[in-house]
């Protein structure tokens, strides 16, 4: 019977045949085995024997990771490490499985225990090499190399060729357990700096290659390591201080991850492969190849909200740098939001859309909450105290105190991006002063938890992500339309171009045409990702809460959503909190454009998140949105922006959408004199959008009110461009409030309250109901819609003359615009038919190409001015019969009457012919028929008491009107028979025959212009007795401005002159300065002047009994 072995000549062999060396070079078994006889002899010298032990065996270790033995060996150090690490993983195994079961207890044991030691120790130098790799001989794979293969491997290679992959989760655990409390940041690193360059290989970095999926499992793997995951965001290369911009992108831990994506700025094989036919392909099959992509998309970022999920969960510690290393890639990325961006500079939009898709997957929680139970714990003072605030430690306090940490980097870069963005009301000296104030004041030991942290970042990682991607596709858009236009504009008319340009025009065409197809297929592979449904239903319901926790800090009580909005009190700027003014304005902007975007290009995900949140219980997206857009319209104070309030309109617009094609709703004009067209069909979002409006307090009380004064505030913007932005934004404006009272009467009736109350001083005119009742409740007690019955009536006289205005210049324009291409095109058949002859070939080239191209301008114009004109006129005639008090008062009534007796000459005078121009119904939407008979609408509306009962659009009745003002009435005719530049009694009888053979209006409507015309005949005034009157009155009694006699002399305190009431209110209306030295001036600033007034009248009724006297005296001589 053999002898038992000693348990140190066991550990011998078993360590030899693991590490395959040898110390006795005599044994032919081990003769194969790495010879370290100096070892040995050290031993022997030493007076030990020459075995390998746990006693003895880092010595060995070492002598056997020597240069040149590994030279010799051929195999690298991290090779050999992990290769006998995994030896004897399967010696343990054999020992603890059923091989060792014929062994004794104790036995067992004490073998176990020394692989144990002998594997901790290899485990340690597996570390330390990973950690300094110079440390030993740099020959052949290195150890990172060596684990991510292992970690790359599938099920068939951990049965083959990749041994160590099998026995991965055990080395994790080993190195996990050794280096946890000490390096295992500088550890892991390594493995994932070769994971991400793996990433960035060519089989690897495209979403239509598989390689992609195998490296995130990687990653993941890593990461459910709770140890590794906190360990990763200490890692130098997770977020290195020398990297900022695209660097953030391409030299971080994560950025090769987050930079997988299939937009076709990051994967050009999207478009050059993928969507290679895709512009020739149907919508069907379009939608095919967007599915298939969006679900690998939807694999990708599933996998990298797991990995951040894993870093924040963490610890807090750990959290923080999470959100650091958040914060200062966007901050670093700031320019990303900018409208000339330098792509290559910043990172690109798949690793910027991923980045906001892991955020918003994080804020979930709270946001997906129908009842949004934790909004309060959002502070708005987050930038002041937290993102602004630097931490000494970078961020490695106990977990308790993480949350009361500021978030700056080293850098300041985050510090400074949040000092310098935009407010929603606050300029840079008042931002720059509460700050400073704020952060003297310290956080007061306040924590702000991880909701208050995940909310400013995902807005921000939206604002520079998703949001700045959109508005580039919609530039994308404008490009592609602008480029066909271009391209139809030339070959339409060729004339445009020189002889040498129309020779190329056919290569030239063909170039074009592929560059076009070219931004097509970018515009598909675009869409596969940007209308994704789930992603921007996601987007919609953080939004959702973004909209609430804006109205929460505006709310008179600041309790909304729990209870119902509380609309604040208007008291200037003055009365706007500070908090609320130094929000971003791009928490404001980006819910807004959002918002605007889903209604005009994805509608059905509107109803998609109405469905989804809120159905049984807590807000509804569409109860939130006519809330959202309402209050900072009414409130214009709390948004200092304008565009911002104009994109408002803009959802406003799209969500009660009427579309001008069908307009049948003209008034007192029948509709046989409107063009046809086939029926449009309107998205079901905007009847819930409706319904959702009309049920709103808020919407029923300030909605009319709101859009009428801004209306007004639009005039001045600030802009280069404001003077043609006001009328674009006034249309869409003028289309929301026709949409409004074509659809409910409520509205009908909310403006004629508001006018009533505003310019009614008598309680007679004022107008009761439960809306009204409401008012003073929801306002504050204010009993008005905009804080004062002041502003309120100020708003009236401004809007009114604002509207008047408008109607002026754009009638104008766009009959100025339709004569010019009438002439135009009159001088271009001409030219073609060769009736004038020109005298050299080339004068007649260069003319046909000035006329084409003033031709295309005309148009342009006309297209856009006939419109607003449209609607403008429109909206005349509506408030005027509505309402015709404010205009007929003495400030407006004699330009209203000169502007409305001039386009009457337009239209039915004798020079109407030339406004007829080819096809400009479909050309130009122009309807000179409807124009015309809205305007007569308008003199019988201000001239004529109401009739009993107004029909209004549709069959449904207006409310009857108050007891005409007769004086207000003849004041209006008066002022229009005055008019010796345009009026003709002739005008009328023309008009009354053009709206006669048409059938423009009914019969009744026809006799009541017929009595109008008649008034105006009776009421012309004899001239003489005017000029009389003011050549014969004191410069006292005579306007300074109009040499007119005064009827209702006031003075003016800035200046002390002395103006007709109606004139200087008239003159207020458009510039809001004294006259005579530009100073500030309100007309609730003039000063009455009774005693004059008395005199003057006095005056004028003896001069006037003087006057007729003499006529008497005269006819009866006669």
């Amino acid at each position: 019977k053999p002898q038992e072995k000693s348990f140190e000549q066991w550990q011998d062999d078993a360590f030899s045949s693991v590490l395959s060396v040898t110390l006795d070079t005599t044994n032919p078994k081990r003769s194969n085995r790495t010879s370290l006889q100096s070892v040995g002899e050290e031993l022997r010298s030493e007076g030990l024997a020459a075995l390998i032990t746990t006693s003895t065996l880092e010595r060995v270790l070492v002598a056997r990771l020597e240069e040149s033995v590994v030279a010799g060996s051929g195999v690298s150090v991290d090779g050999y490490l992990l290769s006998s690490w995994g030896a004897m993983q399967g010696v343990v195994s054999n020992l603890s499985g059923a091989k060792g079961k014929t062994l004794d207890p104790a036995v067992r044991a004490q073998r176990i225990g020394a692989l144990g030691e002998a594997q901790r120790l290899l485990v340690s130098y597996i570390g330390l090499s990973l950690q300094m790799p110079d440390l030993f001989a740099p020959l052949g794979q290195p150890g990172q190399r060596i684990i991510a293969n292992a970690l790359l491997a599938d099920d068939s290679q951990a049965q083959g060729s990749n041994a160590l992959a099998p026995l991965l989760p055990a080395l994790l655990d080993q190195l996990v357990a050794r280096f946890a409390s000490d390096s295992l940041p500088d550890v892991i690193a390594p493995v994932f700096r070769e994971l991400g360059l793996r990433m960035v290989l060519p089989s690897n970095r495209s979403l239509l290659q598989p390689g992609f999926r195998h490296i995130l499992q990687a990653v993941e793997t890593l990461v459910a390591y709770r140890e590794i995951a906190q360990a990763v965001p200490h890692m130098a290369t997770f977020d290195p201080e020398d990297c900022d911009g695209r660097r953030m992108q391409t030299s971080t831990a994560l950025g090769a991850f987050l930079a997988l994506s299939a937009f076709p700025g990051s994967d050009e094989s999207i478009t050059k492969v993928y969507y290679l036919d895709a512009p020739a392909r149907n919508a069907q099959d379009r939608e095919a190849l967007h599915s298939s992509l969006r679900t690998t998309v939807q694999f990708l970022q599933a996998s990298l909200f797991g990995i951040f999920d894993r870093l924040v969960r963490s610890g807090a510690a750990e959290r923080n740098l999470t959100l650091r290393f958040t914060l200062r890639t966007l901050a670093t990325n700031a320019l990303r939001s900018g409208m000339q961006v330098d792509l290559a500079k910043v990172v690109d939009d798949g690793f910027a859309d991923n980045l906001a898709a892991v955020w918003l997957r994080l804020s979930e929680p709270f946001t997906g909450d129908p009842q949004l139970r934790r909004i309060g714990r959002v502070d708005p003072d987050w930038v002041a105290l937290r993102a602004m605030r630097s931490s000494s430690n970078g961020g490695s306090d106990a977990d308790a105190d993480a949350d009361a940490l500021g978030l700056d980097d080293e850098q300041a870069h985050i510090g400074t991006y949040w000092r310098e963005l935009t407010r929603i009301s606050a300029d840079k000296e008042f931002a720059d002063s509460y700050l400073e104030r704020t952060g003297k004041q310290g956080g007061g030991g306040r924590a702000f938890g991880f909701i208050c942290d995940c909310f400013f970042t995902t807005a921000d990682a939206l604002h520079l992500g998703p949001v700045a991607t959109i508005s580039r596709y919609l530039e994308l858009l404008k490009r592609i339309s602008r480029f066909k236009e271009d391209i139809e504009r030339i070959q339409t008319a060729p004339e445009i171009l020189t002889p040498v340009q129309r020779a190329s025009l056919p290569l030239v065409v063909e170039r074009w045409n592929s560059q076009l197809d070219d931004l097509k297929r970018e515009k598909i592979a675009l869409d596969a990702q940007i209308f994704d449904p789930r992603r921007l239903g996601s987007i919609l319901v953080f939004y959702r809460f973004v909209m609430c926790f804006l109205l929460r800090q505006v709310d008179r009580e600041s309790a909304f959503p729990e209870k119902p909005f509380a609309m604040p009190a208007e008291e200037g700027s003055g009365s706007v909190p500070d908090r609320w003014r130094m929000l971003p304005q791009f928490l404001f902007e980006d819910v807004v454009e959002f918002v605007v975007f889903l209604a005009m290009h994805s509608p059905d995900t509107l109803i998609d998140s109405t469905l989804q949140l809120g159905r049984t219980e807590g807000l509804r997206t569409f109860e939130i949105i006519p809330v959202f857009a309402v209050v900072f319209l009414a409130r214009p104070a709390y948004v200092s922006n304008p565009y911002m309030k104009a994109k408002l309109v803009d959802i406003l617009h799209m969500l009660t959408y009427c579309d001008p094609r069908e307009d049948s709703d003209y008034v007192d004009t029948n509709e046989a004199g409107s063009l046809a067209h086939p029926a449009v069909h309107l998205h079901p979002s905007i009847s819930q959008f409706q319904s959702c409006l009309d049920h709103s307090a808020v919407s029923r009380t300030f909605l009319v009110p709101a859009l009428l004064r801004f209306y007004v505030d639009i005039e001045q913007t600030g802009s280069s461009s404001q003077f043609y932005d006001k009328f674009n934004i006034r249309y869409y404006l003028a289309r929301t409030l026709r949409a409004l009272w074509a659809r409910a009467p409520l509205y009908v009736e909310a403006t004629r309250t508001f006018f009533l109350q505003s310019v009614g001083s008598s309680s007679s005119d004022s107008v009761g109901g439960p809306d009204a009742q409401q008012l003073a409740g929801a306002a504050g007690g204010a009993g008005t819609t905009t804080g004062s019955s002041r502003r309120d009536q100020q708003v009236i006289e401004e809007f009114v003359a604002r509207l008047m205005t408008d109607t002026t210049y754009l009638l104008d324009e766009s009959l100025s615009q339709l004569i010019t291409i009438r002439d135009t095109e009159k001088r271009q058949a001409e030219i073609a038919a060769g009736s004038e002859p020109q005298s050299n070939a080339g004068s007649g080239a260069d003319e046909s190409r000035d006329l084409a191209q003033r031709l295309q301008e005309s148009e342009r114009i006309a297209r856009s001015y006939v419109s607003l004109a449209h609607e403008t006129v429109h909206m005349l005639a509506f408030l005027t019969r509505l309402v015709p008090k404010p205009f007929q008062a003495g400030e407006v009534v004699g330009r209203l009457a000169a502007m409305l007796n001039y386009n009457l000459k337009q239209l039915a005078g004798p020079k109407c012919s030339n406004l007829r121009v080819r096809n400009m119904a479909s050309r130009f939407a122009f309807n000179p028929r409807v124009l015309l008979s809205e305007l007569i609408s308008v003199y019988v509306h201000l001239g004529l008491p109401p009739a009993a009962v107004e029909e209004s659009d549709g069959g449904a009745r207006l409310p009857a009107n108050k007891p005409a003002d007769a004086a207000a009435i003849d004041r209006f005719v008066a002022s229009v028979v005055e008019d010796d530049r345009s009026y003709s009694a002739t005008l009328f009888e023309e008009a009354y025959a053009i709206l006669e053979r048409r059938s423009l209006k009914s019969t009744a409507s026809l006799g009541r212009l017929r009595l109008f015309a008649h008034k105006c005949k009776a009421a012309k005034v004899d001239t003489r007795v005017i000029e009389f009157l003011e050549a014969q009155a004191p410069d006292a009694y005579l306007d300074p401005l109009l040499a007119s006699l005064m009827t209702d002399p006031v003075r003016l305190p800035t200046s002390g002159n002395v103006m007709d009431r109606a004139a200087i209110k008239g003159q207020l209306l458009s510039d809001p300065r004294d006259p005579f030295n530009r100073a500030p001036l309100t007309a609730d600033m003039l000063v009455p002047l009774p005693d004059l007034r008395s005199e003057i009248q006095d005056w004028r009724d003896a001069k006037l009994a003087d006057y007729y006297e003499s006529l008497r005296q005269d006819q009866d001589g006669a």
